[in-house]
């Protein structure tokens, strides 16, 4: 008889426990049209495509804290060139950067950093998979390029796509 009693107790407490859940509210953060992982290379004026012989590496642009629809953070995660920048945003018109210089914020490596001329294409390229992914491209500065170009106020361009999670687009 104690087992009997033990079990519609735990049933019923199940019962009461689903019961009691809620739908959680789902949202989108004010900047998702820009936010993503995207898959880049940073090519170069007189250098040419992919001066640094890196490939594709991951950047990574999400909201902040603020989440005010007008500032996104732009990171490569130590990927390339190691920098982390909070950058003005417009997310209606899909653009992002401007021509001021801000500091990075990775350790140990608080560099200048200018973003500028930032846009997402929406679906703008296709990808081995099939899949339209959107398209990325942005303008950067780096305090210490000139060491690694030789040419002073040096700019690389920085060109991609959002990833997709399939297989045959990764790299």
């Amino acid at each position: 008889m104690k087992s009997l009693i033990n079990k519609i107790l735990g049933l019923s407490l199940l019962l009461v426990l689903f019961a009691c859940q809620e739908d959680p509210d789902i949202w989108d953060s004010s900047t998702v049209a820009l936010d993503g992982n995207w898959y880049v290379t940073y090519d170069h004026e007189v250098y040419g495509v992919d001066a640094f012989g890196v490939g594709y590496t991951p950047v990574y642009t999400y909201n902040t804290a603020a989440d005010n629809g007008q500032e996104i953070w732009l990171s490569d995660d130590d990927n390339f060139w190691s920098y982390k920048v909070r950058i003005p945003a417009n997310p209606e018109a899909g653009t992002f950067g401007s021509s001021e210089v801000v500091t990075s914020v990775v350790d140990g490596y608080e560099i200048q950093v200018k973003i500028e001329n930032g846009q997402i294409f929406p679906a703008a390229v296709e990808l081995p998979s099939g899949v339209m992914a959107d398209s990325i491209y942005f303008e950067v500065w780096f305090e210490d390029l000139e060491d690694a170009t030789g040419i002073a106020n040096d700019k690389l361009m920085v060109s991609g796509y959002r990833q997709t999670g399939f297989t045959e687009d990764e790299h």
